[in-house]
């Protein structure tokens, strides 16, 4: 599964957003996330099959954080 994740400067994730696998059909409004403060960065990654079943936003932020340091 394809997501956006928007960090800020010091790597905090502060937003995700899970991209559709499907095509959407007829008209359909696209939702994105824009980094608009200086240091701000969108990161477009496969969530890790592990992540896919974390319940909490609070969790998978900080699992998202340790994932794109080890990028890094």
């Amino acid at each position: 599964m394809k997501i956006t994740v928007l960090t800020d400067q010091q790597g905090k994730v502060l937003a995700t957003v899970r991209q559709s696998e499907e095509q959407p059909k007829g008209p359909v409004a696209k939702f994105g996330l824009r980094a608009i403060a200086p240091g701000h960065k969108l990161h477009e990654i496969e969530l890790p099959s592990h992540m896919e079943k974390i319940q909490s936003a609070q969790e998978l932020h900080r699992a998202l954080k340790e994932h794109l340091s080890k990028k890094s």
